[in-house]
């Protein structure tokens, strides 16, 4: 219950960041967006560093291993949602509308999956 309680400034944190985003999106301040994103990662793992200190584990095994998962599906489904989306786009290349969207899912999926390979090279060489 302690632990929940511990988690509360931060989901207002993360609240408060997407009542930032709506509000700077709909205005057309993108900055603002971005400023916002910054200021809630760096104030976020500051408030988590100050509970490790104290004492307080968010983390143990079992949440790591069920992060890992949950990335390892994520990647998994995002590629191949992507690779969908390319597949489709390709047919629609002629279009000259789709040709933006076309290159930019290609590179998306490109880079992904290139530094999925760069991470995985890295993880198996220290690991």
């Amino acid at each position: 219950m302690e632990d929940n309680k511990a988690l509360l400034p931060a989901l207002l944190a993360v609240m408060a960041l997407g009542w930032v985003v709506g509000w700077a999106t709909t205005s057309g301040k993108s900055e603002y967006a971005i400023a916002a994103f910054v200021l809630t990662a760096i104030l976020v793992n500051l408030y988590f560093s100050h509970l490790e200190k104290r004492g307080l584990v968010l983390k143990d095994e079992r949440t790591l291993r069920i992060n890992e998962i949950a990335s390892r599906r994520t990647l998994q489904v995002t590629s191949l949602g992507l690779a969908i989306t390319l597949l489709v786009l390709s047919g629609k290349s002629s279009n000259p509308k789709m040709e933006g969207a076309f290159i930019a899912v290609g590179l998306v999926l490109a880079v992904m999956l290139m530094l999925h390979l760069l991470f995985r090279h890295y993880y198996s060489r220290v690991m």
